[in-house]
């Protein structure tokens, strides 16, 4: 059985959605497969038990039947990273060894989530590094590229990984169409090759991919909905309402599918905001309740009002983030993401190159 850890050099690069696109591609290919993500930092207990909610999404998207439990065996967060550095082990490895012996039995190819980023976890001895030598996986390196601090990251990735697991290669993400792709096929490539990072894949940047739902926007922010409206809509901008109401409403009316944030007690850019069809919602900081009548308005509009707590700076920066990485959510979005990644990655050299120990 070949096995696949997919690690990434920086947080929220979209290794969740690489896995998707690559176990959709080998399971089109006849090819039976096994998904596993040991480390979750993210979870929900919904249910009472911790489950980690990207895991089960991509279960279902996967059609397997496997125990969500032994695909996230491990929701190393909070009090569990603390047990993890005092005390050693915990019994962390063996639950992951135990839960991937179930999950692979009978199975051809295992594809395993690596941590948040490249180094997480080295003080509990439970990094990718770690990860890859005790499930004895062969590693393929995601990077975001910006240009050559990327290729720096990547050298840098090969040294830590050297006398240690074996890189398969390296997946460029979000590279411009434009002179960047042309210099990465031109000069990257043989460069990265000639120091034993093979570039397997590079997906073009597609700003149809950058979006966040509303209903994360409340969760991300610990947030309070105001309004009943569906709070699945689509957000692709944020727009800080700052300004005075003329201004402001240019502003909103040259930005697509928008939301807005600014206080809770500036109802001149809540009122302003509704006017426009684009407005997708409006984020009101400060935890104050604005006006009756913007609450109506917003009602009768189908736009949700979400309440955070935070001020209208540590409310934008946090917002900013989201859009910087992809949510793994059913829908349209989602099937446009996955056959993006999997018409740019190769993935017969890469499953050519894995070992089957």
């Amino acid at each position: 059985m070949k096995r696949l850890l997919v690690v990434s050099t920086e947080e929220h690069s979209g290794k969740s959605l690489l896995s998707l696109g690559l176990g959709r591609a080998l399971q089109d290919r006849g090819t039976t497969i096994a998904y596993m993500k040991p480390i979750s930092h993210e979870v929900s207990y919904a249910t009472g038990a911790p489950i980690d909610e990207d895991v089960d999404t991509l279960r279902s998207l996967l059609s397997l039947e496997d125990d969500v439990h032994d695909m996230a065996p491990v929701p190393l967060e909070g009090p569990f990273l603390h047990e993890a550095i005092e005390s050693g082990d915990r019994g962390f490895r063996q639950r992951i060894i135990d839960a991937f012996a179930r999950l692979t039995h009978a199975r051809d190819v295992a594809i395993i989530e690596g941590r948040s980023y490249l180094g997480l976890g080295v003080s509990a001895g439970l990094s990718d590094l770690d990860l890859a030598d005790l499930l004895e996986a062969d590693v393929l390196l995601l990077t975001q590229y910006d240009g050559e601090e990327a290729v720096d990251r990547i050298l840098c990735a090969l040294r830590l990984f050297e006398g240690g697991p074996n890189i398969l290669g390296v997946i460029l993400k979000d590279v411009p169409l434009d002179r960047s792709y042309t210099r990465i096929e031109e000069v990257f490539v043989s460069f990265l090759a000639d120091r034993g990072a093979e570039v397997l894949g590079i997906i073009p940047y597609d700003p149809n991919l950058r979006s966040v739902n509303t209903d994360e926007i409340a969760k991300r922010l610990g947030g309070r909905a105001l309004t009943r409206p569906d709070l699945n809509r689509q957000v692709r901008h944020f727009v800080v309402g700052a300004m005075g109401t003329e201004a402001s409403l240019r502003s909103f009316r040259r930005t697509p599918e928008f939301a807005v944030i600014t206080g809770g007690d500036r109802e001149d850019i809540h009122l302003a905001a509704l006017q426009v069809p684009e407005l997708r919602c409006l984020v009101l900081t400060g935890n104050h309740r604005p006006a009756r009548e913007v609450l109506d308005q917003a009602e009768s509009s189908g736009v949700p009002v979400i309440l955070a707590g935070q001020n209208a700076m540590v409310t934008a920066s946090l917002c900013s983030s989201m859009l910087n990485r992809f949510w793994i959510r059913p829908g349209a979005t989602l099937d446009y993401a996955v056959d993006h990644v999997r018409s740019n990655i190769d993935v017969e050299r890469i499953v050519q190159k894995a070992a089957d120990p």
